[in-house]
């Protein structure tokens, strides 16, 4: 299992990167920090021969910045429905590029994404003990991202 904990952390990895540089021209550094505080998590599920899910917490101003990259606005433009909508589109894109990378041979299936303000991030994933949680935090320029992986099968 560790070998495919590996692969899945390296595939998760570059599918963020391409993500967030490609659709929000944000460029993200992985930093070993899971405290700080984020203003809002978006998350998603899949299922298939693996299933889990991706939940991603954001600092305020990634947030903020992401709106207005991908939109090409103005700051007084963001609204909070925005933001929401930025936020689920880039768990989805996430997980659909991580998917499409872990087994292009599989259809899965995707949840619609979900987007809850404030600091709770156990935004539900079942918590079975068969389900392994993979935990990675980035800075930006932007601000703070943090993902949370679970999986379970294969």
């Amino acid at each position: 299992m560790m070998e495919n904990t590996q692969k899945i952390k390296k595939t998760l990895m570059t599918s963020i990167f391409e993500v967030f540089e490609k659709m929000f021209y944000v460029f993200l550094e992985p930093v070993d920090n899971n405290t700080w505080n984020h203003q809002s998590v978006a998350s998603i599920h899949f299922s298939g021969t693996v299933k889990g899910g991706v939940r991603a917490c954001f600092s305020g101003s990634l947030a903020d910045v992401m709106v207005q990259n991908m939109l090409n606005i103005d700051e007084s433009e963001i609204t909070e429905k925005l933001r929401e909508d930025c936020m689920k589109e880039s768990v989805n894109m996430i997980c659909g590029n991580f998917l499409k990378k872990f087994d292009s041979s599989e259809a899965f299936d995707l949840s619609l994404p979900i987007c809850k303000s404030g600091s709770d991030e156990t935004g539900g994933g079942a918590s079975n003990t068969s389900e392994h949680t993979l935990r990675l935090d980035f800075e930006s320029g932007s601000g703070m991202l943090g993902i949370i992986f679970t999986y379970s099968g294969r």
